[in-house]
């Protein structure tokens, strides 16, 4: 069974990084989003979660609030956790007074996140390979005689996850076993070239409206790359392992106001 997690807060650059960070980890997971903690709730009485993420400063109704109002819902024994961009000590210490045994800093990392859900949802079940999130990389699948231009979802370094758009140009991506990575101006716009693959699996995330496959994610194991392309991809991973990338560091600053 696919876990189930409740995002609630304001601000829409917020649930979507925590839904890309959720699903790049968790790749079948459902996640369900709000802005508003009293749409949230009539969402907890007729559907169970298995992790509540909520913002501790939200308009009308604080996290604390939230949570007591949750025990009277079919979600009173999930998981929950307080999102907060307030992350002194003080405040910490005054939260764990109250109760709230998880706490997430905002603005946070895929990592960061991860850990949290891992903790409390099923500390047993850590991947032994970590994936990570590398915004506006372009993922080119060579075939025998063409190429299909993909987008990347995450990578780590054992493999990737790609979603593609079918079209007749797409046809033979089956029969792909080589990938290049462009990546993007953060990290300079260098090319990770001739990177052989094996193919992992396929799911359809879109249909369209005549039920066939218009959207799929593609995953690739790697088998063979040069010295050159595994130190980009290396490199990469490094640096998104303890950072924010640019476009949400940019996105989560101007919402705080710094």
């Amino acid at each position: 069974m696919s876990i189930r997690i409740l995002v609630v807060h304001e601000y829409s650059v917020i649930q979507k990084i925590a839904q890309n960070y959720i699903m790049t980890e968790y790749t079948d997971a459902i996640v369900d989003s709000y802005s508003s903690t009293l749409a949230a709730l009539e969402e907890l009485k007729k559907v169970k979660y298995d992790i509540i993420l909520c913002a501790m400063e939200m308009y009308g109704m604080d996290g604390l609030s939230f949570s007591d109002a949750i025990l009277q819902t079919i979600n009173k024994d999930t998981h929950f956790a307080i999102m907060t961009s307030n992350y002194d000590k003080k405040n910490i210490i005054a939260l764990k007074k109250q109760g709230v045994k998880n706490i997430l800093s905002i603005p946070f990392t895929q990592p960061q996140l991860t850990a949290m859900i891992n903790n409390i949802a099923n500390p047993r079940s850590k991947r032994v390979f970590e994936r990570f999130v590398l915004q506006d990389t372009q993922v080119i699948i060579h075939t025998n005689d063409q190429q299909i231009i993909a987008q990347l979802i995450n990578i780590g370094m054992n493999g990737l996850m790609c979603e593609v758009s079918l079209d007749k140009s797409s046809v033979n991506i089956l029969l792909s076993k080589k990938l290049t990575l462009k990546m993007p101006e953060g990290f300079g716009n260098i090319t990770a070239r001739n990177i052989q693959v094996s193919l992992m699996r396929i799911s359809v995330t879109e249909w369209t409206e005549d039920y066939l496959p218009k959207i799929i994610r593609v995953a690739y194991k790697f088998v063979k790359m040069s010295t050159a392309s595994k130190t980009i991809i290396q490199t990469a991973i490094q640096t998104l392992s303890s950072e924010l990338t640019l476009a949400e560091s940019q996105a989560l600053h101007k919402m705080l106001g710094e």
